[in-house]
Protein backbone atom coordinates (compact mmCIF):
# COMPACT_ATOMS: atom_id res chain seq x y z
CA UNK A 1 0.00 0.00 0.00
CA UNK A 2 1.27 3.24 -0.87
CA UNK A 3 2.21 6.61 1.21
CA UNK A 4 -0.61 8.75 0.27
CA UNK A 5 1.03 11.56 -1.19
CA UNK A 6 2.07 15.09 0.60
CA UNK A 7 0.14 17.93 -0.79
CA UNK A 8 1.75 20.68 -2.50
CA UNK A 9 3.33 23.33 0.09
CA UNK A 10 2.69 21.21 3.21
CA UNK A 11 6.36 19.09 3.00
CA UNK A 12 7.57 21.15 4.83
CA UNK A 13 4.96 22.12 7.55
CA UNK A 14 4.52 17.81 8.07
CA UNK A 15 8.35 17.82 8.69
CA UNK A 16 7.59 20.10 11.26
CA UNK A 17 4.63 18.75 12.27
CA UNK A 18 6.45 15.11 13.22
CA UNK A 19 8.58 16.63 15.39
CA UNK A 20 6.32 18.32 17.57
CA UNK A 21 3.95 15.81 17.66
CA UNK A 22 6.12 13.51 18.80
CA UNK A 23 7.16 16.02 21.77
CA UNK A 24 3.82 16.10 22.44
CA UNK A 25 2.72 12.44 22.70
CA UNK A 26 1.35 12.37 19.14
CA UNK A 27 -1.26 14.97 20.43
CA UNK A 28 -2.30 18.38 17.72
CA UNK A 29 -1.69 21.07 20.41
CA UNK A 30 -0.24 23.93 21.18
CA UNK A 31 1.13 26.55 18.20
CA UNK A 32 3.56 26.12 15.75
CA UNK A 33 5.96 28.75 14.24
CA UNK A 34 6.88 28.41 10.37
CA UNK A 35 9.68 30.68 9.42
CA UNK A 36 9.97 32.55 6.00
CA UNK A 37 7.16 30.96 4.60
CA UNK A 38 6.69 30.65 0.45
CA UNK A 39 3.96 31.22 -1.60
CA UNK A 40 3.34 27.44 -1.84
CA UNK A 41 3.17 27.40 1.79
CA UNK A 42 1.05 29.92 2.46
CA UNK A 43 -1.28 28.90 -0.47
CA UNK A 44 -1.57 25.56 0.73
CA UNK A 45 -2.32 26.78 4.62
CA UNK A 46 -4.60 29.51 3.39
CA UNK A 47 -6.87 26.27 1.12
CA UNK A 48 -7.31 24.63 4.53
CA UNK A 49 -7.38 27.01 7.30
CA UNK A 50 -9.60 29.63 5.23
CA UNK A 51 -10.09 33.22 7.65
CA UNK A 52 -9.38 31.49 10.41
CA UNK A 53 -5.70 31.56 9.47
CA UNK A 54 -4.30 35.06 8.97
CA UNK A 55 -2.46 35.39 6.19
CA UNK A 56 1.23 36.39 5.91
CA UNK A 57 2.93 37.74 3.04
CA UNK A 58 5.71 35.74 1.27
CA UNK A 59 8.90 35.20 3.16
CA UNK A 60 6.99 36.64 6.10
CA UNK A 61 6.82 34.16 9.56
CA UNK A 62 3.43 33.07 10.90
CA UNK A 63 2.22 30.48 13.32
CA UNK A 64 -0.46 28.14 13.34
CA UNK A 65 -2.85 26.24 15.75
CA UNK A 66 -2.23 22.31 15.48
CA UNK A 67 -5.56 21.81 16.54
CA UNK A 68 -6.91 24.06 13.98
CA UNK A 69 -4.77 22.45 11.45
CA UNK A 70 -5.74 18.53 12.39
CA UNK A 71 -9.71 19.85 12.28
CA UNK A 72 -8.63 21.25 9.23
CA UNK A 73 -7.08 17.78 7.86
CA UNK A 74 -9.54 15.30 9.03
CA UNK A 75 -12.10 17.30 7.01
CA UNK A 76 -10.23 16.77 3.91
CA UNK A 77 -10.58 12.96 4.91
CA UNK A 78 -6.26 13.15 6.23
CA UNK A 79 -5.11 13.89 9.11
CA UNK A 80 -2.19 15.72 11.00
CA UNK A 81 -0.41 12.71 11.88
CA UNK A 82 -1.09 11.27 8.56
CA UNK A 83 0.57 14.24 6.93
CA UNK A 84 3.59 14.16 9.21
CA UNK A 85 3.60 10.51 8.82
CA UNK A 86 3.96 10.81 5.06
CA UNK A 87 6.25 13.28 5.21
CA UNK A 88 8.73 11.39 6.97
CA UNK A 89 8.12 8.07 5.30
CA UNK A 90 8.19 6.13 8.55
CA UNK A 91 5.72 5.70 11.79
CA UNK A 92 6.36 8.81 14.23
CA UNK A 93 7.31 7.10 17.71
CA UNK A 94 6.43 9.11 20.65
CA UNK A 95 8.98 10.92 22.53
CA UNK A 96 8.32 9.11 26.01
CA UNK A 97 7.75 5.80 24.28
CA UNK A 98 11.10 5.71 22.66
CA UNK A 99 13.02 6.61 25.28
CA UNK A 100 11.58 3.76 27.13
CA UNK A 101 12.37 1.42 24.60
CA UNK A 102 16.26 2.83 24.25
CA UNK A 103 16.45 2.12 28.44
CA UNK A 104 15.08 -1.02 28.04
CA UNK A 105 17.45 -1.75 25.41
CA UNK A 106 20.40 -0.51 27.44
CA UNK A 107 19.25 -2.67 30.81
CA UNK A 108 19.13 -5.49 28.58
CA UNK A 109 22.54 -4.75 26.99
CA UNK A 110 24.48 -4.77 30.52
CA UNK A 111 22.11 -7.63 31.57
CA UNK A 112 23.71 -9.43 29.07
CA UNK A 113 27.12 -8.24 29.18
CA UNK A 114 27.65 -9.11 33.07
CA UNK A 115 26.35 -12.78 32.07
CA UNK A 116 29.15 -13.41 29.26
CA UNK A 117 32.02 -16.06 30.10
CA UNK A 118 34.55 -13.22 30.81
CA UNK A 119 32.87 -11.95 33.83
CA UNK A 120 32.96 -15.24 35.20
CA UNK A 121 36.81 -16.83 34.14
CA UNK A 122 38.33 -13.29 35.00
CA UNK A 123 38.44 -11.23 38.09
CA UNK A 124 38.15 -7.73 36.94
CA UNK A 125 36.14 -7.60 34.44
CA UNK A 126 32.92 -7.63 36.34
CA UNK A 127 34.43 -4.12 37.92
CA UNK A 128 35.36 -2.50 34.45
CA UNK A 129 31.74 -3.02 32.98
CA UNK A 130 30.49 -1.65 36.48
CA UNK A 131 32.91 1.32 35.39
CA UNK A 132 31.69 1.56 31.74
CA UNK A 133 28.01 1.96 33.13
CA UNK A 134 28.78 4.87 35.49
CA UNK A 135 30.82 6.54 33.51
CA UNK A 136 28.79 6.18 29.96
CA UNK A 137 31.92 6.20 28.11
CA UNK A 138 30.53 2.79 26.14
CA UNK A 139 27.57 4.92 25.35
CA UNK A 140 29.86 8.01 23.57
CA UNK A 141 31.67 5.57 21.07
CA UNK A 142 29.68 6.84 18.12
CA UNK A 143 28.41 3.85 16.86
CA UNK A 144 24.62 2.43 16.08
CA UNK A 145 24.95 -0.38 18.77
CA UNK A 146 27.43 0.06 21.97
CA UNK A 147 26.36 -3.15 23.05
CA UNK A 148 26.91 -5.47 19.78
CA UNK A 149 30.63 -3.92 20.32
CA UNK A 150 30.71 -4.09 24.19
CA UNK A 151 29.75 -8.15 23.29
CA UNK A 152 32.74 -8.19 20.66
CA UNK A 153 35.37 -6.63 23.40
CA UNK A 154 34.19 -9.38 25.50
CA UNK A 155 34.51 -12.24 23.76
CA UNK A 156 37.95 -11.07 22.85
CA UNK A 157 38.97 -11.31 26.61
CA UNK A 158 37.58 -14.57 27.29
CA UNK A 159 40.48 -15.31 24.18
CA UNK A 160 43.40 -13.37 26.14
CA UNK A 161 45.92 -13.45 26.36
CA UNK A 162 46.54 -14.83 23.63
CA UNK A 163 48.46 -18.52 23.85
CA UNK A 164 50.36 -18.98 22.13
CA UNK A 165 51.26 -15.32 21.45
CA UNK A 166 49.78 -13.58 18.19
CA UNK A 167 50.37 -10.67 16.04
CA UNK A 168 47.26 -8.36 16.19
CA UNK A 169 46.21 -9.09 12.68
CA UNK A 170 46.44 -12.48 13.19
CA UNK A 171 44.60 -12.25 16.40
CA UNK A 172 42.17 -10.02 14.95
CA UNK A 173 41.29 -12.12 11.73
CA UNK A 174 40.55 -14.94 13.74
CA UNK A 175 38.71 -13.71 16.31
CA UNK A 176 36.84 -11.10 14.83
CA UNK A 177 35.01 -12.53 11.99
CA UNK A 178 37.49 -12.76 9.63
CA UNK A 179 38.15 -8.51 9.27
CA UNK A 180 42.75 -8.56 9.92
CA UNK A 181 41.93 -4.54 10.79
CA UNK A 182 38.75 -4.74 13.13
CA UNK A 183 41.32 -3.72 16.07
CA UNK A 184 43.54 -1.20 13.79
CA UNK A 185 44.25 2.23 15.80
CA UNK A 186 41.39 4.06 14.81
CA UNK A 187 38.64 1.70 14.96
CA UNK A 188 36.11 1.63 18.42
CA UNK A 189 36.76 -1.96 19.22
CA UNK A 190 40.76 -1.24 19.84
CA UNK A 191 39.63 1.82 22.31
CA UNK A 192 37.14 -0.22 24.39
CA UNK A 193 39.38 -3.44 24.17
CA UNK A 194 42.03 -1.48 25.46
CA UNK A 195 40.23 0.19 28.04
CA UNK A 196 39.50 -3.15 29.45
CA UNK A 197 43.11 -4.57 29.15
CA UNK A 198 44.11 -1.12 31.31
CA UNK A 199 41.40 -1.51 34.13
CA UNK A 200 42.55 -5.24 34.05
CA UNK A 201 46.34 -4.35 34.79
CA UNK A 202 45.24 -1.78 37.61
CA UNK A 203 46.32 1.24 34.86
CA UNK A 204 44.12 4.20 36.09
CA UNK A 205 44.65 6.49 33.81
CA UNK A 206 46.07 4.21 30.82
CA UNK A 207 48.04 6.17 28.07
CA UNK A 208 47.32 6.59 24.44
CA UNK A 209 50.24 7.15 22.47
CA UNK A 210 51.47 4.03 20.00
CA UNK A 211 54.07 2.74 22.19
CA UNK A 212 51.80 2.69 25.22
CA UNK A 213 49.29 0.57 22.89
CA UNK A 214 51.75 -1.35 21.88
CA UNK A 215 53.10 -2.55 25.35
CA UNK A 216 49.65 -3.32 26.78
CA UNK A 217 48.72 -5.45 23.98
CA UNK A 218 52.26 -7.02 24.54
CA UNK A 219 51.31 -7.67 28.17
CA UNK A 220 48.23 -9.76 26.84
CA UNK A 221 50.24 -11.71 24.33
CA UNK A 222 49.68 -9.56 21.03
CA UNK A 223 52.39 -8.13 19.02
CA UNK A 224 51.63 -5.15 16.66
CA UNK A 225 53.79 -6.93 14.15
CA UNK A 226 55.70 -9.61 14.23
CA UNK A 227 59.37 -8.24 14.03
CA UNK A 228 59.23 -5.54 17.01
CA UNK A 229 58.08 -7.80 19.56
CA UNK A 230 61.58 -9.26 20.69
CA UNK A 231 62.96 -10.95 23.52
CA UNK A 232 66.74 -10.75 24.92
CA UNK A 233 68.28 -14.13 25.85
CA UNK A 234 71.56 -16.24 27.15
CA UNK A 235 72.42 -19.88 27.31
CA UNK A 236 69.82 -20.84 25.62
CA UNK A 237 71.02 -24.18 23.87
CA UNK A 238 67.68 -26.18 22.77
CA UNK A 239 67.53 -29.75 21.28
CA UNK A 240 66.98 -30.18 17.83
CA UNK A 241 67.75 -29.17 14.52
CA UNK A 242 65.10 -26.47 13.23
CA UNK A 243 66.68 -23.14 12.11
CA UNK A 244 66.16 -21.91 15.53
CA UNK A 245 67.19 -24.50 17.85
CA UNK A 246 70.90 -24.49 15.35
CA UNK A 247 71.23 -20.38 15.89
CA UNK A 248 70.90 -20.56 19.63
CA UNK A 249 73.55 -23.47 19.64
CA UNK A 250 75.78 -21.24 17.53
CA UNK A 251 76.73 -18.84 19.86
CA UNK A 252 76.14 -19.91 23.88
CA UNK A 253 78.01 -17.44 25.38
CA UNK A 254 76.28 -14.22 23.59
CA UNK A 255 73.17 -12.48 24.55
CA UNK A 256 71.05 -12.93 21.66
CA UNK A 257 67.49 -11.32 20.48
CA UNK A 258 64.66 -13.02 19.38
CA UNK A 259 61.85 -12.02 16.91
CA UNK A 260 57.86 -13.12 17.30
CA UNK A 261 58.59 -14.03 13.76
CA UNK A 262 61.37 -16.44 14.53
CA UNK A 263 59.79 -18.07 17.42
CA UNK A 264 56.22 -17.68 15.12
CA UNK A 265 56.39 -21.95 15.08
CA UNK A 266 58.54 -22.36 18.28
CA UNK A 267 55.70 -24.85 20.41
CA UNK A 268 57.94 -26.66 22.35
CA UNK A 269 62.06 -26.22 23.15
CA UNK A 270 63.97 -28.92 25.18
CA UNK A 271 66.90 -26.69 27.21
CA UNK A 272 66.77 -28.30 30.11
CA UNK A 273 65.19 -28.67 33.26
CA UNK A 274 64.94 -24.92 34.45
CA UNK A 275 65.53 -21.67 32.81
CA UNK A 276 65.64 -18.16 34.77
CA UNK A 277 64.45 -15.10 33.66
CA UNK A 278 65.50 -11.56 35.30
CA UNK A 279 63.85 -8.09 34.45
CA UNK A 280 66.42 -5.88 33.65
CA UNK A 281 68.86 -6.07 31.06
CA UNK A 282 71.65 -5.12 32.89
CA UNK A 283 71.47 -8.57 34.90
CA UNK A 284 71.76 -10.50 31.90
CA UNK A 285 74.82 -8.47 30.67
CA UNK A 286 76.65 -9.48 33.75
CA UNK A 287 75.84 -13.19 33.55
CA UNK A 288 77.21 -12.91 30.10
CA UNK A 289 80.35 -11.21 31.36
CA UNK A 290 81.19 -13.16 34.30
CA UNK A 291 79.34 -16.77 33.34
CA UNK A 292 79.32 -16.48 29.65
CA UNK A 293 78.56 -19.75 28.22
CA UNK A 294 78.27 -21.94 31.08
CA UNK A 295 75.44 -19.28 32.01
CA UNK A 296 72.21 -21.49 32.38
CA UNK A 297 69.17 -20.51 30.24
CA UNK A 298 68.64 -16.97 31.35
CA UNK A 299 65.57 -14.78 29.70
CA UNK A 300 65.49 -11.27 30.30
CA UNK A 301 61.76 -9.72 29.90
CA UNK A 302 62.75 -6.42 29.89
CA UNK A 303 60.32 -4.90 32.09
CA UNK A 304 56.63 -6.13 31.04
CA UNK A 305 57.32 -9.28 28.81
CA UNK A 306 56.42 -9.23 25.02
CA UNK A 307 54.10 -11.32 23.32
CA UNK A 308 58.01 -12.92 22.00
CA UNK A 309 58.88 -13.17 25.42
CA UNK A 310 55.76 -15.11 26.38
CA UNK A 311 55.31 -17.26 22.93
CA UNK A 312 59.18 -18.43 24.06
CA UNK A 313 58.38 -19.17 27.99
CA UNK A 314 55.76 -20.86 27.05
CA UNK A 315 57.57 -23.14 24.68
CA UNK A 316 60.30 -23.41 27.43
CA UNK A 317 57.25 -24.73 29.90
CA UNK A 318 56.24 -27.10 27.23
CA UNK A 319 59.74 -28.57 26.46
CA UNK A 320 59.87 -29.78 30.17
CA UNK A 321 61.69 -26.56 31.91
CA UNK A 322 60.65 -24.84 35.56
CA UNK A 323 60.53 -21.18 34.64
CA UNK A 324 61.85 -19.45 37.88
CA UNK A 325 61.25 -15.33 37.76
CA UNK A 326 63.10 -12.71 39.12
CA UNK A 327 62.35 -8.67 38.85
CA UNK A 328 62.24 -5.96 40.83
CA UNK A 329 61.20 -5.78 44.88
CA UNK A 330 58.35 -2.99 44.52
CA UNK A 331 54.92 -2.43 43.58
CA UNK A 332 55.58 -2.49 39.64
CA UNK A 333 57.95 -5.42 40.10
CA UNK A 334 55.46 -7.02 41.44
CA UNK A 335 52.51 -6.82 39.07
CA UNK A 336 55.17 -8.31 36.09
CA UNK A 337 56.37 -10.93 38.02
CA UNK A 338 52.53 -11.66 39.51
CA UNK A 339 51.76 -11.63 35.55
CA UNK A 340 54.46 -13.75 34.52
CA UNK A 341 53.48 -16.71 37.27
CA UNK A 342 49.66 -16.14 36.55
CA UNK A 343 50.60 -16.83 32.81
CA UNK A 344 53.83 -19.34 32.32
CA UNK A 345 53.33 -21.26 34.99
CA UNK A 346 56.23 -20.32 37.09
CA UNK A 347 57.74 -19.48 40.31
CA UNK A 348 59.23 -16.37 41.67
CA UNK A 349 63.33 -16.64 41.72
CA UNK A 350 64.85 -15.26 45.42
CA UNK A 351 62.01 -12.79 45.78
CA UNK A 352 60.98 -13.40 49.44
CA UNK A 353 60.55 -11.47 52.38
CA UNK A 354 64.47 -12.62 53.55
CA UNK A 355 65.76 -11.52 49.64
CA UNK A 356 63.97 -8.10 50.31
CA UNK A 357 65.17 -7.74 53.76
CA UNK A 358 68.77 -8.33 52.68
CA UNK A 359 69.06 -4.96 50.90
CA UNK A 360 66.14 -2.87 51.78
CA UNK A 361 68.30 -0.98 53.58
CA UNK A 362 70.43 0.64 50.78
CA UNK A 363 67.14 0.69 49.10
CA UNK A 364 64.98 3.31 47.93
CA UNK A 365 61.90 4.76 49.51
CA UNK A 366 58.85 3.74 47.93
CA UNK A 367 55.24 5.90 48.39
CA UNK A 368 52.37 3.53 48.09
CA UNK A 369 49.03 4.87 47.26
CA UNK A 370 47.20 1.07 47.86
CA UNK A 371 47.74 -2.28 49.20
CA UNK A 372 50.17 -4.05 47.07
CA UNK A 373 47.54 -6.53 45.60
CA UNK A 374 48.89 -10.09 43.82
CA UNK A 375 47.03 -12.88 43.24
CA UNK A 376 50.10 -15.63 43.61
CA UNK A 377 50.44 -16.85 47.05
CA UNK A 378 54.54 -16.72 46.62
CA UNK A 379 54.56 -13.14 46.38
CA UNK A 380 52.29 -12.09 49.18
CA UNK A 381 55.29 -12.11 52.09
CA UNK A 382 57.34 -10.06 50.20
CA UNK A 383 55.13 -7.61 49.13
CA UNK A 384 53.99 -7.19 52.58
CA UNK A 385 57.65 -6.71 53.76
CA UNK A 386 57.71 -3.60 50.72
CA UNK A 387 54.42 -2.19 52.22
CA UNK A 388 55.94 -2.43 55.95
CA UNK A 389 59.67 -0.65 55.54
CA UNK A 390 58.59 1.30 52.45
CA UNK A 391 61.62 0.58 50.63
CA UNK A 392 61.98 -0.48 47.03
CA UNK A 393 65.13 -3.07 46.36
CA UNK A 394 65.90 -3.16 42.89
CA UNK A 395 66.50 -5.89 40.84
CA UNK A 396 70.52 -4.31 39.78
CA UNK A 397 70.53 -4.37 44.01
CA UNK A 398 70.68 -8.20 44.11
CA UNK A 399 72.78 -9.08 40.88
CA UNK A 400 75.67 -10.80 42.47
CA UNK A 401 72.91 -12.82 44.38
CA UNK A 402 71.28 -13.91 41.22
CA UNK A 403 75.16 -14.32 39.79
CA UNK A 404 76.08 -16.37 42.73
CA UNK A 405 73.36 -18.83 42.65
CA UNK A 406 73.24 -19.11 38.66
CA UNK A 407 77.24 -20.42 38.84
CA UNK A 408 76.74 -22.82 41.43
CA UNK A 409 74.55 -24.41 39.45
CA UNK A 410 77.37 -24.36 36.72
CA UNK A 411 80.18 -25.28 38.88
CA UNK A 412 82.11 -22.65 37.67
CA UNK A 413 84.58 -21.52 39.88
CA UNK A 414 83.75 -18.63 42.25
CA UNK A 415 82.83 -15.28 41.79
CA UNK A 416 85.37 -12.17 42.52
CA UNK A 417 84.00 -9.69 44.88
CA UNK A 418 81.36 -7.31 44.44
CA UNK A 419 82.67 -4.82 41.82
CA UNK A 420 80.50 -1.37 40.64
CA UNK A 421 78.07 -3.49 39.29
CA UNK A 422 76.50 -3.10 42.37
CA UNK A 423 77.36 0.09 43.25
CA UNK A 424 76.42 2.89 40.88
CA UNK A 425 73.11 1.13 39.06
CA UNK A 426 72.15 0.11 42.95
CA UNK A 427 69.23 2.45 42.31
CA UNK A 428 68.53 2.52 38.46
CA UNK A 429 65.04 1.76 38.70
CA UNK A 430 64.42 -1.56 36.53
CA UNK A 431 62.72 -0.88 33.36
CA UNK A 432 58.78 -1.11 32.87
Amino acid sequence: MSEPAVPPGLARVGADAARRLERNGLRASGRMKLSRLSEDEIAALSGLLGTRWRTPLPGADASVDLAMLEAALVATGSSLLALATAVRGAPLVEAGAARRVQLAHRDAGWISAFETSAVRWRPGVRSWLEKERSTGALLRTGVADPFALLQEALQLLAALPADPPLSLVRFATIHCGGDPHALDRDRPLDALLRRALAHLDGDTTPATSAAARRERYERWGLACDELSSTVLTLGLQPTGEGALERRLRLAPGEPQVLTLRELREATKLHCGPSVFTCENPDVLAAAAAELGAGCPPLVCTEGWPSAACLRLLRALRTGGAAIHHHGDMDPAGLRILDHLIAHTDGTPWRMSADDHAAHAQAGVTVELDAPIAVLASELQAVAAAIATTGRRVSEEQTVSDLLEELRLLTGLPDLPPPTARDGAARDAPGQR
